[in-house]
């Protein structure tokens, strides 16, 4: 049997896939792992996984582009002859789809991690409204057939799939995110910094609140509340909503952060924090901040879809409103002013990671569905204690964190 594995970076497959691909190389399947290459696919073939660089323009809109794009992930699927094909992220999920039909693949599976901006958002220009109108048809399209499975991560994106795509309840299943492989992630004391460290991980991109954030660290810093502030993450120059390398300087000038930068390997930043924060407008479950829980983390975030996921309110962290700042300045400074509070929710934190984020769960739920959507391509549940190699056993490969490098704008 031979699967497909697909997303839009080698990035994202990497870090994110690999335990899943391990699994499927466990029962015995070929895997081969399809993305844009950007350096990081040389983990995976390193695993002796094939990899199969597929060009695409992630945030394009010209219809030719996109046409190119669906031609040439066609032509993978023509090479590879797949029996299961899985993708990950919004145009893995709608190109691949049609390119998968049109090969005759027996087994789609499509995984949303998260809605893009223009299904959720209100569009103002006519090219937005039409652009909108179309990718929810084609949403609705990929997400039904028989040949078809969908794994969401929260139940408030399928209640909002279920406006374009009404039968979508009778072939989906929601899984806890993504999981986080608890191995890799696991629980430290809080360092108890002073000041206290403060950690975003993400992208510098207005839907993940960096603004608003930047706006509460100028608050914080004239209450004269002090703290470090550590951005793990970049400039997206291919996104529209990213923040310029003027923004990043303007607040540097402020002294508003500490570093900028991503970090291929994050668990060593979450370590030093002492909480971590998201303000996301929505996501699909938010694996940065699983990763600070399972590190044992007190997390403030927004109470959005997929955000308001992963915490308790008051328990292992903090809800507030989305896109507006007073709140969000509000639970950072209840934070950073009480050592006692950080320690109680970063091991409640812990606790929750453990009873409903473990990776292998998750991976789990997926090799279900698989088995649910075409029964003889993988082992049935009841004979994985049996045969199945647990998801950290190879730990040399499994569990090694990518070099721990900063990418500094």
């Amino acid at each position: 049997m031979k699967f497909c594995i697909v997303a839009n970076k080698a990035w994202n497959l990497t870090n994110f896939r690999m335990n899943l691909m391990y699994r499927l190389l466990d029962f015995g399947i070929e895997v081969h792992a399809i993305a844009p290459a950007d350096g990081y696919e040389k983990k995976i073939e390193q695993a002796g996984i094939p990899f199969h660089d597929w060009k695409i323009q992630r945030e394009s809109l010209n219809p030719f582009q996109e046409l190119q794009s669906v031609n040439a992930i066609r032509k993978i699927y023509k090479q590879v002859s797949p029996d299961l094909v899985h993708h990950f992220t919004v145009k893995a999920l709608l190109y691949g789809t049609v390119a998968a039909r049109m090969c005759g693949v027996k087994a789609i599976v499509n995984s949303v991690t998260g809605l893009p901006l223009i299904l959720v958002a209100p569009k103002k220009q006519l090219h937005k409204k039409l652009a909108g109108w179309i990718s929810m048809k084609w949403y609705g399209w990929s997400l039904t057939g028989k040949d078809t499975h969908v794994l969401l991560q929260n139940e408030d994106d399928l209640q909002l799939l279920e406006s374009f795509a009404p039968y979508i309840r009778c072939n989906s299943s929601v899984t806890n995110g993504s999981g986080v492989p608890l191995d890799r992630f696991r629980h430290t004391s809080l360092p108890n910094n002073d000041p206290p460290h403060i950690v975003f991980v993400g992208r510098l991109i207005r839907e993940k609140g960096i603004f608003e954030l930047m706006s509460a660290a100028e608050q914080l810093r004239s209450s004269k509340i002090p703290f470090r502030l550590t951005l793990c993450a970049d400039i997206d120059p291919g996104n529209r909503s990213s923040a310029t390398s003027e923004d990043v300087q303007s607040w540097r000038d402020k002294g508003l952060f500490d570093h900028v930068g991503r970090l291929d390997d994050v668990a060593p930043c979450l370590r030093d924090a002492d909480l971590v924060v998201l303000p996301s407008y929505r996501e699909g479950t938010p694996r940065s901040l699983l990763e600070a829980m399972a590190i044992g983390r007190p997390i403030v975030t927004t109470d959005v879809p997929g955000c308001r996921n992963v915490v308790d309110h008051e328990v292992n962290g903090f809800l507030v409103p989305a896109q507006e700042s007073a709140g969000l300045t509000a639970a950072m400074e209840a934070l950073l002013e009480d050592a006692e509070l950080r320690v109680s929710m970063g091991q409640a934190s812990r606790h929750l990671a453990e009873t409903v984020f473990d990776e292998r769960t998750v991976i789990d739920q997926i090799c279900r569905a698989y088995h649910q959507l075409a029964p003889g391509f993988i082992p049935s549940p009841d004979e994985w204690a049996d045969n199945q190699v647990p998801v950290d056993a190879r730990s040399d490969v499994r569990s090694a964190p990518i070099t721990d490098t900063a990418a500094p704008l």
